[in-house]
Formats: structure tokens, C-alpha cells, sequence
């Protein structure tokens, strides 16, 4: 069986898309959903990534945009005043700390992946991929599967 990830889908799927309200801590930042922190990421200024941060879905994703053309031609991302390559493993490896902490701090986040077991993950929206996506859809399916496992063995 295979589950979309996408805020479009049903349940599980839905409540692991990046879009839903699911609040979470940060390096002390709090977050209102994992969109608002991979948005976040592209303004250098710590007080913007808070305001971003503390966004939701759509207003999360239209804020990032904003900053997407700055950060195609710059690629280059932030986060509390480090610099890092956009879509390096580092940038990558920030996106996931987060995705992880918001499925150990947030019960229902975390219960959703759970349900999933051991199902094959997708995640399509039903629109192509931009080339220019912070998160690509095989990245984010990995990550998952591997936060899932750590769950599942904890």
C-alpha cells in the first residue's frame, strides 16, 4: 500500500505534509509547521525567520516566496546566522533535525507517521516538481522513512 504525503490527501498522509499546524521547538525557535521553517530558511534575518516560522500551509509557502528569486540567483539559505549552501547536504541535514523534531514533539504528527507502518511513502501534489523546490520529493520521502524507523524502534 502506498500513502501520498500532501495536505491534499487523507489521513495520515495529510498530517505528514509539511503544510498542517505542527507546532514544535528548534534551537529554541518555535515553530508553528515544518513549512514555516523551511521557508524560514531563506531570509537571512533571525527576527524574519521567527515571523516565518510561526506561519502555517499556504502563508508559510507565499512569505518563502518572496525570497525564492534572492535565493535562486545567491543559493544560499540561513538559519540563526549561519550560511549554508541551498540544497547542500547541510541545508538537507537542517531540514530533516527539524522534520524530526516535529514528529517527536508533536503527538499527532508523530502518531500519523507511526500509522503508516511499513507503507511506501509518496509524495506528489499533483503539479510537476520545480527544479527550484527547497525540499525535493525523493529527500523528503527518505527523511521521513528514516524518522519513521528511529520512531518505530524507540
Amino acid at each position: 500500500m502506498a500513502i501520498n504525503v500532501s495536505s491534499k490527501a487523507s489521513w495520515p498522509g495529510n498530517k505528514l505534509s509539511n503544510f498542517p499546524p505542527a507546532p514544535f521547538v528548534i534551537d529554541g525557535v518555535k515553530c508553528a509547521s515544518a513549512e514555516g521553517f523551511i521557508q524560514a530558511l531563506k531570509f537571512k534575518d533571525p527576527e524574519m525567520q521567527r515571523h516565518v516560522c510561526s506561519l502555517v500551509g499556504l502563508a508559510a509557502k507565499r512569505q518563502g516566496r518572496k525570497a525564492n528569486r534572492r535565493v535562486r540567483h545567491q543559493r544560499k539559505v540561513w538559519w540563526q546566522g549561519r550560511e549554508f549552501g541551498f540544497r547542500s547536504p547541510e541545508h538537507l541535514d537542517l531540514i530533516e533535525r527539524a522534520l524530526r523534531a516535529k514528529f517527536t514533539q508533536n503527538d499527532s504528527a508523530r502518531r500519523a507517521l507511526l500509522a503508516t507502518r511499513d507503507a511506501t511513502l509518496t509524495h506528489s501534489t499533483g503539479h510537476r516538481e520545480s527544479p527550484h523546490t527547497s525540499l525535493p520529493a525523493r529527500d523528503f520521502v527518505r527523511m521521513l522513512y528514516r524518522i519513521r524507523a528511529e520512531l518505530q524502534a524507540a
